[in-house]
């Protein structure tokens, strides 16, 4: 386990001030105007979801970022955080963990933790961040160039940050840096139409492409259940409706 693993964590209140102030949407105002209210859909799950945020206020300030661009990013993973189970977390990871670290991604794929981020998808983030960010970049983020390669030492390392919390905070930060690496040449209308893409991007895959992603943004396929789900929804959409209501009641 790395220093930066070992942090401990700290809870800044300010922080929870920078990400959730000066929102001033009605309760009754949804996403795209899509008559969901997710809160009511997704019931205790989201209350959860809304709760482990203001639990751990730490998350905002290790984003580092404006307070728009910072509630941008927490909105991007609020969908994965009301799916996240702790205990079937527990339960992939301990059973899918060493199959990864021994062979890689094709013999194990699975998501880690609240931002439910899969080693994949971590694989293709760290690429970018070594290859799209400069020395000057990485030092003043604090994070430097992860390790390359495809060794068991590797993934090893990799599912250690993974299945920590205060590294999925780093690597949403990450995420957040080379998005505009990536799609720099895209003019968004505000900063809901930046979370949409945004959003689809995280949940779809990133380096999709801007035209793939587009269409995705259009598709419903996100559900908490896990086989033969009854209804699905767009996480765009679930993520805009946590971007436009007041953090607490």
């Amino acid at each position: 386990m790395t220093d930066r693993a070992r942090r401990p964590v700290r809870a800044i209140t300010a922080a929870v001030v920078i990400f959730f102030g000066g929102l001033a949407v009605s309760a009754s105002q949804t996403a795209r105007d899509t008559g969901e209210d997710y809160r009511a859909v997704f019931g205790k799950k989201y209350t959860e979801a809304e709760k482990f945020l203001t639990e751990n206020p730490w998350i905002a300030e290790a984003l580092r970022l404006p307070p728009e661009k910072a509630r941008i990013a927490l909105a991007v993973v609020f969908p994965e955080i009301i799916r996240y189970s702790y205990l079937q977390d527990r339960i992939q990871v301990r059973t899918l963990k060493v199959l990864y670290v021994q062979y890689g991604r094709k013999y194990a794929n699975f998501s880690v933790g609240h931002f439910q981020m899969k080693p994949s998808y971590i694989e293709q983030l760290e690429a970018d961040w070594n290859n799209l960010s400069s020395d000057e970049e990485k030092a003043a983020a604090g994070i430097p160039a992860f390790d390359r390669g495809d060794t068991g030492e590797v993934r090893k390392n990799r599912i250690l940050r993974l299945d920590d919390l205060r590294w999925q905070a780093d690597y949403l930060r990450v995420f957040m840096a080379v998005m505009p690496k990536r799609y720099g040449h895209i003019s968004f209308g505000g900063a809901e139409d930046r979370l949409r893409f945004y959003a689809t991007a995280y949940n779809a895959g990133f380096a999709a492409g801007e035209e793939k992603l587009r269409r995705a943004m259009q598709k419903r396929h996100f559900h908490l259940e896990l086989f033969s789900p009854k209804r699905t929804y767009n996480y765009a959409d679930v993520a805009v409706f946590f971007f436009r209501r007041p953090a607490f009641r």
